[in-house]
């Protein structure tokens, strides 16, 4: 939201907390944010009555995912597996580098993905 002067008609946004509220104060008539996030970990707190004199009807969505995700899922690894899908992976590494991973994610140091490679299992006997 850095940087932007006028008002908006749609956001989504991810990042939740004082974000997400300065999102809505920014949205124009009828627009709408889509709260699909809350990767700053803070609360929300809005001003309602703030919103009011800057939008006659403005809406806040909260976006909840529900599963199954099995058929979805499949086709999007199929995608994958034919190179028709970049996963945008911005760090790999084993398994046992988890912290640094969460580290890395949290220090908003990768861009993309963080992918955990897990170790092939003793074969059995």
């Amino acid at each position: 939201m850095k940087g932007l002067t006028r008002p908006v008609y749609g956001v989504v946004d991810t990042v939740g907390g004082a974000q997400l509220a300065e999102a809505f104060h920014r949205i124009e008539d009828d627009g709408v944010v889509q709260a699909v996030g809350r990767a700053s970990r803070e609360p929300t707190t809005i001003d309602f009555e703030l919103a009011g004199t800057r939008s006659a009807r403005g809406r806040l969505e909260n976006f909840n995912v529900t599963g199954p995700f099995g058929t979805d899922l499949d086709h999007l690894l199929g995608l994958l597996g034919e190179g028709r899908l970049d996963p945008q992976i911005g760090w790999r590494g084993p398994w046992e580098a988890a912290a640094e991973a969460a580290d890395a994610l949290l220090g908003r140091r990768v861009r993309g993905k963080a992918v955990l490679d897990l170790k092939e299992p003793p074969a059995h006997r």
